[in-house]
């Protein structure tokens, strides 16, 4: 399984998005994208979701062309987690049965019935699945999402800013099972992420976006200072202890 963007192009209102946006992401990979605000990063997932429109083979899918695929399969194929999600006034239980509607419609099978209550225990939901959403704390609501879009048994999982409500703990153990579950169900993993330490640490490779160009797509351990200081035009320091990389901006330590 491969994800193959190809010269992906995207103006508004005269202003350039996205140009020449050229990649390849594999099976079992975590593909970090990082930038300034304004790079790009969000319209690219939105693209690859088939929110925002695509040309012919501009978004390949395993050799399918995903301008061609109705909703339904694309929801099938793809799963994608906005930053800025609007939550519905249903339940957590009912949220996580949505997961699976795109394979059994209205009547949820034995199946879907046991892969929620797998779901359940592994994002640790017991005690919110009769709460409406729009009630549950922003990093209640991101397990949930999360939860749910993995429960569409997915390819590709394009993940915009999924830690961005989570305290630090809640931060680490979400990007591990996300991490996790791209190795045991060998998915295409996309993430937006704004903290480069985590990225760092959580991501196969990394997708450097600036004004809506890819400066720079390399595995994570290939990573230099001078790309991040052109990145984000800002004096940085890589520094590596046991293996680590650890990064720091401004000034050395």
């Amino acid at each position: 399984m491969s994800l193959n963007v190809k010269d992906l192009h995207y103006t508004l209102a005269k202003q350039t998005l996205l140009q020449d946006i050229n990649f390849q992401a594999k099976k079992g990979e975590v593909v970090g994208i990082i930038g300034p605000n304004g790079a790009g990063k969000s319209t690219l997932l939105k693209h690859i979701a088939a929110i925002l429109p695509i040309k012919k083979e501009q978004i390949m899918l395993d050799g399918k062309d995903i301008s061609k695929l109705k909703p339904r399969e694309i929801s099938r194929h793809i799963a994608y987690l906005s930053q800025f999600a609007s939550f519905p006034q249903i339940s957590v239980l009912e949220s996580l049965e949505l997961g699976r509607r795109s394979y059994s419609g209205m009547m949820l099978s034995q199946l879907d019935k046991e892969m929620i209550s797998q779901s359940i225990e592994e994002f640790d939901l017991h005690k919110l699945l009769h709460r409406s959403i729009d009630t549950l704390s922003g990093g209640e609501r991101q397990k949930v999402m999360i939860a749910s879009a993995m429960l569409q048994e997915p390819d590709v999982l394009l993940l915009d800013e999924p830690i961005s409500h989570l305290d630090p703990k809640n931060q680490l153990e979400m990007l591990s099972a996300i991490h996790k579950v791209t190795y045991e169900k060998n998915l295409v993993t996309l993430v937006v992420l704004h903290d480069l330490q985590h990225a760092i640490h959580y991501c196969d490779s990394l997708l450097m976006l600036k004004l809506g160009e890819i400066k720079y797509h390399i595995k994570t351990d290939m990573l230099e200072e001078k790309m991040l200081e052109e990145l984000f035009d800002i004096q940085t320091k890589l520094y590596y202890v046991s293996g680590h990389i650890f990064v720091y901006y401004g000034h050395h330590h």
